[in-house]
């Protein structure tokens, strides 16, 4: 049986989800020059301060996907997609869903910031 994540699994999740994406065709690209060992301890402070309130991340998300020119849809649900199967090899519970359901907000959100149609429609769970 699978349990939730937690904040102490985060930068192991994330490594994996990030080992996933930099040699994926569609999305390495915008990885290549990007040091991940810099920049892990940032994304895992976000996902800290949305999953568990954490308050770790201070910053501005958004702003480093005005500098990935060609983002598409299908950019977005590749990225949403890895995530979710990476989360739900190893975690199930209100935590990982809520893992999940960020990522498609975060999808959601960034896409209509950048004026791209989304890949589906955001569903707010109850």
């Amino acid at each position: 049986m699978r349990r939730d994540i937690r904040d102490e699994d985060l930068h192991d999740t994330l490594t994996s989800f990030y080992a996933i994406i930099a040699v994926d065709p569609l999305l390495a690209q915008y990885f290549e020059k990007v040091d991940m060992s810099i920049h892990m301890p940032r994304i895992v402070a976000f996902w800290s301060t949305l999953l568990f309130r954490t308050r770790s991340y201070s910053g501005n998300a958004f702003r480093p996907h005005l500098e990935m020119p060609g983002l598409t849809a299908e950019h977005f649900a590749f990225w949403v997609g890895s995530l979710e199967s990476v989360v739900d090899e190893s975690f199930a519970g209100p935590s990982a869903s809520l893992m999940k359901e960020m990522a498609h907000r975060i999808a959601y959100s960034m896409q209509l910031r950048l004026g791209i149609s989304p890949f589906e429609p955001f569903r707010a769970t109850a």
